[in-house]
């Protein structure tokens, strides 16, 4: 039988608040550790390794199924993608540390020891951009996926690992200061978009929208044309997880719209399309990024913004005037784990 292609060959790109492991090299011990990709199809036929209660079983095919497991239980392929990256990372540096072929790892090289082992190496881990050790946040990504394929491999294969909850425990991560702009620099940003651009409507629209909203840049960059009711001034917008929720659009944000959708001349479903290609193609998070970026540096601002800051502005202004749980219910988070943080709403706030 023909093996088919895995889904998981191509690395994620990388989103505004995580860091995916880049192709590259570890160094560990003036020795190179290289920083493969998931394999393609384990096996001839690609079938599911079957458990069995064995001591030992190939670690490779089991980190391929139980990522087709994620997308089974309704996670997401780029999820699974992300998943795949981390755990690509482990399986490397445990070839590495055992001096193996990476078909050749098992379960039974997975100890206490060895997971101990590579906690130390995560932290004394390097980003090859900016030679900076990775961040607690990022180390706990790594470990969270490590975790949950012990679970599966304990759960769902019957196999002898390492309990994950014993000797895979998180970093603590340093709170961090919520970053956002206060109302005059925000419309300074709005300010600094060049309407005189074919694009500059457009890039007007997608501030006012991202100011407005709160949405995840990854969110805007879904919109679709029938999602948005202008008349009604509301958006419906597909969060993590496929949740659906509406939010209501800021009367700047409709207006902006409008006048950048009367622009249009095409067909295409995409809210937001490219200008500067013969195809329109939607916009991607990285484009969305280099426009917010671009317009905090010709404001003139002393630090560079991303989409992020305007939804932490959004959600702060919403914790001051409407209280905190009304922007908890717009941050919709799936879990406590991926949370967007709100502040707490003080005295002084009340009266800001």
């Amino acid at each position: 039988m023909t093996p088919r292609q895995s889904s998981y060959d191509r690395p994620p790109e990388p989103t505004e608040a995580e860091e995916v492991p880049r192709e590259g090299v570890a160094v560990r011990a003036g020795r190179a550790l290289p920083c493969r990709h998931m394999a393609r199809s384990h096996k001839a036929d690609n079938t599911p390794y079957q458990g069995t209660g064995e001591a030992a079983a190939p670690l490779k095919p089991l980190v391929h199924d139980y990522l087709e497991d994620l997308e089974i239980g309704g996670r997401s392929a780029l999820t699974a993608k992300r998943y795949g990256s981390y755990l690509d990372t482990f399986v490397d540096w445990l070839a590495f540390t055992t001096h193996k072929a990476v078909a050749d790892v098992t379960t039974a090289d997975v100890t206490q020891d060895r997971l101990r082992e590579y906690r130390l190496f995560l932290s004394r881990r390097r980003d090859p951009a900016s030679g900076k050790p990775i961040g607690a946040g990022t180390r706990n990504l790594y470990a969270i996926a490590l975790r949950n394929l012990l679970k599966y491999c304990l759960r769902q294969r019957r196999l002898a690992v390492p309990d994950p909850q014993d000797t895979l425990q998180l970093a603590k991560e340093r709170d961090v200061e919520i970053r956002h702009l206060d109302r005059d620099e925000v419309d300074r940003l709005r300010q600094a978009v060049e309407l005189s651009k074919p694009s500059g409507l457009r890039d007007r629209a997608i501030v006012e929208v991202l100011f407005g909203t709160g949405v995840r840049v990854s969110e805007l960059a879904a919109f679709t044309i029938r999602q948005v009711d202008l008349e009604r001034r509301e958006a419906e917008v597909v969060g993590k997880g496929g949740r659906s929720r509406l939010v209501l659009l800021t009367e700047e944000a409709a207006g902006w719209l409008r006048r950048y959708l009367e622009t249009r001349t095409d067909d295409h479903p995409a809210m937001f399309v490219g200008t500067t290609r013969r195809e329109l193609r939607p916009l991607s998070v990285r484009q969305i990024q280099r426009i917010v970026d671009d317009a905090s540096r010709r404001a003139g601002l002393p630090f560079r913004v991303s989409p992020h800051w305007l939804r932490h502005s959004r959600l702060t202004a919403l914790a001051r005037h409407a209280g905190v749980q009304v922007a908890q219910r717009i941050v919709n988070a799936a879990s406590s784990e991926t949370r967007t943080p709100v502040p707490k709403r003080t005295s002084t706030m009340a009266r800001s």
